[in-house]
């Protein structure tokens, strides 16, 4: 079966983490040390990306070194077309739902849907949501003009997932965004859990294996650490430990 069908699959069933490696964090050495580590201690796949990063060479050799020391699926978590590459396995093709910006509505996919289909790379339609989880903005906040989604803010959230629902995307990624102050509300995943179908990935601020555990009992199908793995990578497989091991909602 293709990772791709395999993954859906097992995100319907719940219980995957996802490892970010952000290119502009570390040389591509170090991010292929990294991902060595993350599939050791059980993650189900690497995402490349971040806010900031526009070098489309350093995304192509931090996966190349990803490649060379790990055997996980790479998944470009791409902030524009810019940071698309043609040896990434698969793209998180997104819509950013509660952005203003038209450039991360449609803008930057159109500009990138010419290099998915030449190079091959097979997407992952989804819809994007930045929760607003912190006092001060986070990387992306601070990028992005928003229809600002708080904690409190359940059933806006819940419209727009139904929303991506309704318009064919096969996940929602609910995000908190780097370096959160908080993660996303529990309550907040399983009130979209109990109206929406298709998997969950929930990301940002979560710091601890309870944390992690919280989320998939609440309903969540995938949990990503980015933030967590560039400062304490050890704590990744308690993380990793209490997602595979949690009942799910």
């Amino acid at each position: 079966m293709d990772f791709l069908m395999k993954m859906i699959e097992q995100l319907k069933r719940g219980k995957l983490h996802f490892s970010l490696i952000d290119p502009d964090k570390q040389e591509p050495a170090k991010a292929g040390e990294i991902a060595r580590i993350c599939e050791e201690y059980g993650s189900d796949a690497i995402m490349v990306g971040g806010s900031t990063i526009k070098d489309r060479k350093l995304v192509y050799e931090t996966i190349d070194e990803i490649k060379k020391n790990c055997n996980l699926p790479t998944i470009l978590f791409p902030n524009s077309a810019d940071s698309i590459s043609e040896n990434a396995d698969y793209i998180f093709f997104m819509d950013l739902l509660n952005s203003l910006d038209y450039k991360y509505r449609k803008g930057e996919q159109i500009k990138g849907a010419k290099l998915v289909k030449k190079w091959g790379i097979k997407p992952i339609p989804m819809g994007y949501l930045i929760i607003s989880m912190s006092k001060e903005p986070t990387t992306v906040e601070s990028k992005v003009k928003l229809d600002v989604i708080r904690e409190n803010d359940i059933e806006k959230a819940l419209e727009y997932a139904l929303y991506a629902e309704c318009i064919g995307m096969d996940c929602i990624y609910l995000e908190a965004g780097s370096n959160a102050d908080k993660p996303v509300p529990d309550i907040m995943i399983k009130t979209i859990r109990e109206k929406v179908k298709i998997p969950i990935i929930v990301g940002g601020g979560i710091r601890n294996a309870e944390e992690a555990k919280n989320k998939i009992m609440a309903g969540a199908n995938a949990i990503v650490n980015g933030s967590l793995i560039e400062k304490n990578i050890e704590r990744l497989k308690e993380i990793i430990l209490a997602i595979k091991s949690a009942p799910t909602s």
